[in-house]
């Protein structure tokens, strides 16, 4: 049995009390460092530092980059221009979800971010369609870091730190700068429904860096979170996950992934189904999400009832601290997914009335 993977921080959270997962993909990672519904408050009123840096950073390299890629994954990749990105899937060529992922351009490079658990696929998809194409792919994740800073405070405190003016930077956009002779990636992310930036640098100066926000982050309300609180933040802003709403049995348009999607571009694996989803059909179920009457939050697969009917189920839930109620995100039939419709939750104890709710239950207004 192989050791359990640790970010570079791992040490510097141990020393700060942290709480670690028994086992998130092979990752022993920060579950909570002080009470979790205080760290989700501290993003929602001030700014939250994450440490993400288990996710899964290819590069990609080659004069062929960018056209390799734009054939091969579900978004627009040939008109995005430098410091541009934006969000998008790999899918099965029946149309199913591989793989979500950020696109970064770089001058030099395309930037992917992925989740811990999809990194392996990705990479294999990736490098899979590979023949005559000038394109270099390469595993970045164990030779750099990535902190999150996420909360209203999030551009003020980057201001501030390092000079960087990234309050109007459009999201899935970067900025790349320099801190003590050393580049730094600046991402503008939505992860938690508030203002948020992800900062990626090599592994050496990522402890450097991690310190320096806690530090002079105090005067902004910064304290760390760690990936419990983080679920609950993109729960609320009903933003889906790899692993719980998203997997290779889901197609983007269940899970209301337009984003995602290009339209306008030529053919990607996939691509036909994609398409003729939108065009011809329609799913026969869609992610929504549920206002659940019970202060005990469901189980992942609980399923979802009307009138003594399956209709659907469960794939997060939790007692919500900005809402101070049961929330969750979940599958239902087409046919019970306007707002307000009235389903059941069927729990391991009984059955609990829920209200269907569009998406997101919570979004910073601009």
């Amino acid at each position: 049995m192989q050791p359990m993977k640790r970010t570079p921080l791992y040490e510097t959270h141990h020393t700060l009390g942290a709480t670690f997962t028994e086992n998130y993909e092979d990752w022993r990672l920060v579950a909570h460092f002080t009470d979790t519904t205080e760290e989700h408050r501290t993003v929602r009123q001030g700014v939250g530092i994450v440490d993400l840096s288990h996710r899964g950073r290819l590069r990609l390299t080659g004069s062929d980059r960018a056209a390799y890629l734009h054939r091969i994954i579900s978004n627009d990749v040939e008109g995005l221009s430098v410091g541009e990105g934006n969000y998008a899937t790999i899918l099965t060529n029946r149309g199913k979800i591989i793989a979500d992922m950020n696109v970064y351009v770089f001058e030099d490079s395309i930037g992917i971010e992925t989740n811990a658990e999809t990194t392996l696929s990705l990479y294999q998809e990736l490098d899979k369609y590979l023949i005559a194409d000038d394109v270099t792919i390469e595993d970045f994740t164990e030779r750099t870091g990535a902190v999150g800073v996420h909360g209203p405070a999030a551009a003020e405190l980057l201001q501030t730190v390092y000079g960087f003016d990234v309050g109007d930077l459009p999201e899935y956009h970067s900025f790349v700068g320099e801190i003590d002779g050393r580049r730094i990636v600046c991402v503008r992310a939505n992860e938690t429904g508030e203002v948020g930036y992800n900062l990626y640098t090599p592994t050496e100066s990522i402890e450097s860096l991690w310190d320096t926000l806690l530090t002079k982050g105090r005067a902004f309300g910064a304290a760390p979170v760690g990936l419990t609180s983080l679920n609950s933040l993109r729960i609320e802003a009903g933003i889906p996950r790899y692993g719980a709403e998203l997997g290779d049995s889901v197609f983007p348009g269940e899970a209301e992934l337009e984003r995602a999607i290009s339209f306008e571009k030529g053919c990607y694996i996939g691509q036909e189904i994609v398409a003729r989803m939108k065009y011809r059909g329609h799913p026969n179920r869609l992610l929504r999400g549920f206002e659940i009457a019970s202060d005990i939050p469901p189980q992942v697969g609980d399923r979802l009832f009307a009138e003594d009917k399956e209709i659907g189920w469960i794939t997060s839930a939790v007692v919500s601290p900005t809402l101070g109620k049961t929330i969750g995100l979940g599958f239902i039939r087409v046919a019970f997914t306007d707002e307000g419709s009235r389903v059941e939750v069927q729990t391991a104890d009984s059955r609990v009335g829920a209200t269907v709710q569009l998406l997101p239950f919570y979004q910073r207004e601009a």
